[in-house]
């Protein structure tokens, strides 16, 4: 059978791809998977129809020096420069003359997209980069970053230092664990930081963007509750704010643990439209 075309992009001399990929005549269709045969070699498998769009996927760099060479060195090939000898991490000269930069976005508007669009490696790169500022190697780690998160829930926002267990940035790990209270405590002291402004516009509005798009719509809460969601094979959650009918505003942590996600995300949804009706008066 004839193969697909598979590329990577940027493209890259750091990954060799093993293509598996069949071609079917005339369909739209496809099923495509993609894990690591080694670290240097991707394994694609699966199918794609002759009429479908092209289908993309991601991918984390595991070396991510080693990525970036890769890169420079395919698009220095691409302009027709010949690069020797083999890609290897070293130690940049101190009489080394930069030739290009890049500047990093505001950490705002890094948060506000890793917020509003859920992105995982994001979240990973943001915790362990903040963990290298209390580690005594100033080495990025899991270790180091539940250490500090600790202290700081300890020392700033006045939670226990038991009611959070951290073993990744993204939340994603089955060890992870945080209590509600916990959270609700987090958002309090959000609410009133300095930055308070930039954290609230970071998270999707109920009924109106993003993964809240299709959530609490023709409810008090649309357009009102700003919530981020967490969600894996058994557990869905959603934590943040919303003003009360009284103009209070709420901050709310709702974490459900079990396999009916769906009938647990429409509970939530309930409860957002009624904290959204609530008034003390």
């Amino acid at each position: 059978a004839r193969r697909a075309t598979i590329a990577l992009e940027p493209a890259t001399t750091a990954y060799a791809i093993a293509n598996h990929v069949t071609l079917r005549p005339g369909s739209r269709g496809g099923a495509i998977s993609v894990r690591r045969l080694t670290d240097t070699t991707l394994d694609v498998r699966g199918w794609i129809g002759t009429r479908a769009s092209t289908e993309r996927y991601s991918i984390v760099a595991n070396d991510p020096p080693r990525f970036a060479a890769g890169a420079l060195r395919a698009s220095l090939a691409a302009l027709g420069v010949t690069v020797d000898g083999e890609l290897r991490e070293g130690v940049t000269p101190a009489s080394a003359t930069p030739v290009a930069s890049i500047e990093s976005p505001p950490l705002a508007e890094i948060i506000s997209q890793m917020n509003r669009e859920s992105i995982n490696h994001v979240a990973e790169l943001l915790f362990r980069d903040a963990s290298r500022v209390s580690a005594p190697d100033h080495i990025g780690s899991v270790e180091a970053g539940e250490t500090a998160l600790r202290q700081f829930l300890r020392t700033k926002v006045g939670v226990p230092g038991t009611d959070v267990r951290v073993a990744d940035g993204s939340g994603l790990s089955v060890r992870d664990s945080v209590t509600a209270r916990a959270m609700v405590h987090l958002l309090a002291y959000a609410n009133r930081a300095s930055w308070s402004s930039a954290f609230h516009s970071s998270l999707p509005v109920a009924g109106e963007s993003e993964l809240l798009k299709a959530r609490m719509r023709r409810t008090p809460a649309q357009g009102n509750l700003h919530a981020k969601t967490g969600t894996t094979n058994t557990v869905a959650s959603l934590a943040g704010y919303v003003t009360a009918e009284d103009g209070e505003i709420l901050a709310f942590a709702l974490i459900y643990n079990g396999g009916d996600r769906w009938n647990a995300r429409a509970a939530m949804d309930k409860m957002g439209a009624a904290l959204a009706s609530f008034s003390r008066n």
